[in-house]
């Protein structure tokens, strides 16, 4: 997910956070996280127990692939990105024009 990466700071100033939610366990996840500057938190959910109980989300863990969450300060969840392959990444711009929409 090193889009996200890239555009940190403009989703940060947008007031939302980004998370990735995984279908790996902990030590792969560990092993990405040190290997590469992660600003965002990247959740696990091996064996999608969390993500299934979201129907949307459920089909896409079933072939083990990541989804990206946008969060407003509230905890509202603003954008999503399902992944369709494992090294398919979200659209930056796509995302930051819907939060830049969102602001008052």
């Amino acid at each position: 997910m090193a889009q996200l990466r890239l555009d940190y700071e403009k989703f940060k100033t947008l007031n939302t956070e980004v998370i990735v939610m995984v279908p790996n366990g902990p030590r792969m996840i560990e092993r990405y996280i040190q290997a590469n500057r992660v600003l965002y938190p990247i959740l696990t959910d091996k064996g999608s127990a969390v993500a299934g109980q979201y129907f949307q989300v459920k089909h896409f863990f079933n072939f083990g692939v990541p989804s990206v969450f946008l969060v407003d300060r509230e905890g509202k969840i603003a954008y999503v990105h399902y992944a369709r392959t494992l090294i398919s990444e979200p659209e930056n711009r796509e995302a930051l024009a819907v939060l830049a929409g969102m602001q008052v």
